[in-house]
């Protein structure tokens, strides 16, 4: 069986053969389609031909992390985030805390 998929352009980006998306009801079809809130798919949509899964493992790890870190409900600078890690900055968790939060 074969599913063809049409998302419009601003529902999702690219990341080698791996597809993230703000249709979260997709990613059960298959494994190489990822959840993505769609005001991140947004930032990631620029930095798409330096994203690699890589990075995008690591942002989900940090992500998880920035948010245990705070008591109150946070908003990360995705595009600063993606950045740093595609430069392959070293940074811990605290510096993205306090150079990365928007509010």
């Amino acid at each position: 069986m074969k599913v063809t998929l049409l998302l419009k352009e601003d529902e999702y980006f690219k990341v080698g053969d791996h597809i993230f998306t703000k249709n979260d009801n997709l990613k059960s079809l298959e494994d190489k389609l990822h959840f993505c809130g769609s005001s991140a798919i947004n930032v990631f949509k620029e930095f798409e031909n330096s994203l690699t899964m890589e990075v995008m493992d690591d942002w989900s790890k940090l992500s998880k992390a920035l948010n245990q870190t705070t008591s109150c409900c946070a908003v990360w600078d995705n595009r600063k985030i993606i950045s740093e890690l595609i430069n392959k900055q070293d940074h811990p968790v605290s510096w993205y805390v306090q150079n990365c939060r928007i509010c």
